[in-house]
């Protein structure tokens, strides 16, 4: 298992990237020399297992688009980096200029970025690290991107301990903006019947997480960062305008691709126990700047007169204005 640090303003992975296959002639990135790094901070930390996937090349070499293959990830998702050789403790090439790169006893591998790269008009960060050693390749594969990582290594070989380095790939993608969540939601009683019918704006709840206001006669709402590549779960809070009630429900995004199309969906569950259900909703899904000093009305994602005992929204990422 390996330590990295996730870029939490996680990105727009969209399509228009360059090219994926490793043909060293076919893409040339703005390169500059490899060069000793620190160790990335270790705050903010998650895990991640590196992979081996299967590829065309038997000797082991692997491709930035083999990996996008792995992770059914369009074929452009990533920008690709040339294929750097190294042996006698030294690089044969170099790396995307801003890319730092160490290598310890021949094996280990640290990388960090001084920031985002601009190429063109467009800024990266690492989405994937290809380890070559041996006759195969180790696969880190970073959700979202990421500025750095440490202790890289190629797969073990018949010693029983990683093989030495033979060659390093880094595939980039493209740094979106951060994406910030913040909800209202009215809620309704059902009452039961021949006909069921609803008490509307019976309740109300919101999202909770940062910024929460706890003064009387405010909305008590908070927003919530959210972490591309994974299930992020925040608390859907019952308030009034006296005071927060507490967790009622969650509010659970996920991001991913549908016919190449990057999407968000958002689902709002409430606890059954309350008898309760969805009334008209405001979603927000943006910047924080967008965000800060907006009125729950003017969000961008409604569901108004449609009452329901959970809602989706499935938002297209592209469509975002930050």
């Amino acid at each position: 298992m390996k330590k990295l640090i996730y870029f939490f303003a996680a990105i727009m992975m969209v399509a228009a990237l360059g090219s994926c296959e490793q043909d060293e002639s076919e893409i040339s990135l703005k390169k500059g020399d490899a060069i000793a790094s620190s160790t990335p901070d270790p705050s903010d930390i998650m895990e991640v297992t590196p992979v081996i996937i299967p590829g065309a090349n038997n000797g082991g070499n692997r491709t930035c688009a083999e990996v996008a293959a792995a992770f059914s990830l369009p074929a452009d998702y990533f920008l690709c980096g040339e294929k750097v050789d190294y042996y006698g403790g030294v690089f044969a090439g170099n790396f995307p200029d801003g890319v730092l790169v160490n290598v310890t006893h021949g094996k280990f591998i640290d990388f960090e970025l001084e920031g985002p790269i601009m190429i063109g008009d467009k800024y990266y960060v690492v989405g994937a690290v290809i380890v070559k050693g041996g006759n195969a390749a180790n696969v880190y594969f970073y959700p979202g991107g990421t500025l750095g990582d440490s202790g890289l290594t190629a797969p073990v070989n018949a010693s029983g301990k990683a093989a030495g380095l033979s060659n390093l790939t880094f595939c980039l993608v493209e740094k979106v903006p951060e994406l910030v969540i913040a909800l209202k939601t009215y809620l309704a009683t059902p009452i039961p019947g021949d006909t069921w019918t609803y008490i509307r704006k019976s309740a109300w709840a919101v999202s909770g997480g940062l910024g929460v206001d706890p003064t009387p006669g405010t909305l008590h709402m908070g927003y919530n960062y959210y972490i591309y590549g994974m299930e992020n779960t925040f608390d859907l809070v019952e308030a009034s305008l006296p005071a927060i009630i507490g967790p009622i429900g969650t509010i659970k995004a996920r991001d991913y691709y549908e016919s190449d199309i990057h999407y968000l969906e958002v689902v709002l569950d409430i606890n059954r126990d309350r008898g309760l259900v969805f009334d008209n909703s405001y979603l927000y899904v943006g910047s924080y700047e967008g965000y800060e000093g907006r009125y729950y009305t003017a969000f961008q994602y409604t569901a108004i007169d449609n009452i329901v005992s959970q809602r989706v929204f499935k938002i297209d990422l592209s469509g975002i204005k930050y």
